[in-house]
């Protein structure tokens, strides 16, 4: 049902509205004003009101039910028209597969599978497949490639298909039995040193050099060189190192996580409203992939990749700057060293505080695996030894 506000404007419109009254035009309301009249009416009555032929000034004001609708509809068609459009473009696009990614060292393996992944359907610009089809190619494949490939796994991640591969691994027999020495990797003083092979060079609580022997793979009797073998073994030392580190009072950081999700962004003056955010993060970034804008209407409509961002926001006192200080330098020392290392010692041997930050340079003495392996250059092979190095 549709209802119209209308204001009939003119001279002696009393006389105008009583007519109207004849015409059995049924009023819903009525207000009179100064040269005019305010009357609500029905789309029927509407219509008729519009098909007499009068010299009084008719004004839609308001409308209500349908009608109201109909118009809303027509004054936004367009908008109404992107939005719809962009929608079945978004539900598209995220069906569809942008990248094919195989993850492994070997490029015959990440060629043979992407061409294999291609012939079953999976390839950059075509649909995603279902999950029970995926499952289907990743059976096909380990069994086809059962002597090169030993685990696979295909993972959907938005518009682009991972692939985890793991080669099946031969067993040749075959050992490097290259002869080599044992040398320090660094400057240290060593803590332990253990030996499968090979002759023990160094002792415990020496002091030795980068690049000095540690574990000999030659053979001594007395003075006389008797063989060759690759040395094993195991040599732990001391080691030191000053790491340096800058902190702000005020310290600030955004990472990205690896969570994300496609949306579509609606702005509407100067508001945003986001439809298909299922996931709701706590801090974000935008990223627009297509964009949709009207240059009448302030209205645009976006597809955009939401991406979580993680945001890190402290301040610092002193005593707590250093606690922090302290915690980065440990992190830094293992990402460089790895984490089998042992802290043995640390100590603060500057701290210098300037433009509301703080620098601390801290000393570390450290357990580590010095070992490294060094091939023997051998010149000359005694031919009695000859046959035993084959």
């Amino acid at each position: 049902m549709s209802f119209y506000d209308i204001r009939i404007t003119g001279k002696d419109v009393k006389r105008f509205i009583h007519n109207l009254y004849k015409m059995h035009i049924e009023f819903l309301n009525i207000e009179f004003e100064k040269n005019s009249v305010l009357i609500k009416v029905s789309e029927e009555d509407y219509r008729k009101i519009l098909d007499i032929k009068t010299i009084y000034e008719i004004e839609v004001v308001k409308l209500y039910g349908i009608a109201y609708l109909k118009s809303f509809l027509k004054k936004y068609q367009l908008f109404f028209l992107v939005l719809f459009f962009g929608f079945f473009l978004f539900l598209g696009f995220t069906n569809v597969i942008f990248d094919v990614e195989v993850v492994h060292s070997d490029k015959q393996i990440r060629d043979l599978l992407l061409e294999e992944l291609e012939k079953q359907g999976i390839q950059k610009y075509h649909f995603v497949v279902s999950f029970d089809k995926k499952e289907e190619i990743k059976d096909l494949i380990l069994k086809k490639y059962k002597d090169k490939i030993e685990w696979l796994e295909i993972e959907r991640q938005g518009t682009k298909y991972e692939v985890k591969v793991e080669e099946r691994k031969k067993n040749h027999g075959q050992q490097d039995t290259t002869p080599k020495n044992i040398v320090a990797k660094k400057n240290g003083l060593i803590r332990t040193i253990t030996s499968a092979s090979g002759e023990i060079v160094a002792k415990k609580d020496q002091y030795v050099k980068k690049g000095d022997i540690l574990i000999g793979g030659t053979i001594h009797n007395k003075e006389e060189i008797v063989g060759y073998v690759k040395a094993e073994g195991e040599v732990i030392a001391e080691t030191w190192y000053t790491v340096t580190v800058s902190l702000p009072y005020h310290y600030k950081e955004e990472t990205k996580t690896n969570r994300s999700q496609k949306i579509v962004a609606i702005e509407w003056l100067h508001k945003q409203i986001h439809l298909f955010d299922f996931q709701k993060y706590l801090n974000s970034q935008l990223e627009y992939l297509y964009r949709f804008q009207n240059p009448i209407l302030p209205i645009s409509l976006s597809i955009a990749t939401e991406q979580e961002v993680h945001v890190v926001d402290k301040v610092y006192t002193k005593d707590n700057a250093m606690i922090e200080a302290s915690s980065i330098a440990r992190s830094r020392l293992k990402e460089k060293l790895g984490d089998n290392i042992e802290i043995l010692y640390e100590k603060n041997l500057k701290i210098t505080e300037e433009d509301s930050k703080i620098e601390v340079v801290i000393f570390y003495k450290v357990s580590e695996n010095i070992t490294e392996y060094q091939d023997i250059i051998i010149e000359e092979v005694p031919k009695e030894l000859e046959k035993e190095t084959r």
